[in-house]
């Protein structure tokens, strides 16, 4: 299970910062340490936390641009799959028809893909549209 380091600083890192801040203020509280207490106090929940609530998105969107890696949706693509690929190629490491039969099952997995995630469901006209196996959805046998 992966993080999304962008995406949780962006949601949830205020969150976090309000939740130790409590713990640290109780735990000082108990030990006696009122000034202390006062600073964590002011600020975990009178700085930290209201930034990383309203500006949480901008804050993580500064980070990940630091970064020069690629994203997961570029992962997704498999652009960097064929990148690779081209690299091998370029290098000598790989031939003609391997580069090609490589090639070609890159794109054909990029394709089933496309048609198993397709975000358009399939219309009533076309055949097999909800059934299973070449069936089409049948009525009850039996009326009343």
């Amino acid at each position: 299970m992966a993080i999304d380091v962008e995406e949780f600083v962006a949601d949830d890192l205020w969150l976090l910062i309000g939740l130790v801040t409590f713990v640290l203020i109780s735990l000082t509280g108990l030990v006696g340490a009122e000034e202390l207490t006062s600073a964590i106090a002011i600020v975990g929940w009178f700085l930290l936390v209201p930034i990383f609530l309203f500006w949480g998105e901008e804050i993580a969107a500064l980070l990940v641009a630091g970064r020069n890696e690629t994203t997961p949706a570029e992962h997704a693509t498999g652009d960097d799959a064929v990148a690779e690929l081209k690299r091998r190629y370029a290098e000598g490491e790989i031939d003609d028809a391997e580069f090609e039969h490589r090639l070609e099952r890159l794109v054909g997995v990029e394709d089933s893909f496309a048609d198993v995630f397709s975000d358009d469901p399939k219309s009533d006209d076309e055949p097999n549209a909800g059934g299973v196996d070449g069936e089409s959805e049948r009525e009850p046998a039996f009326e009343r």
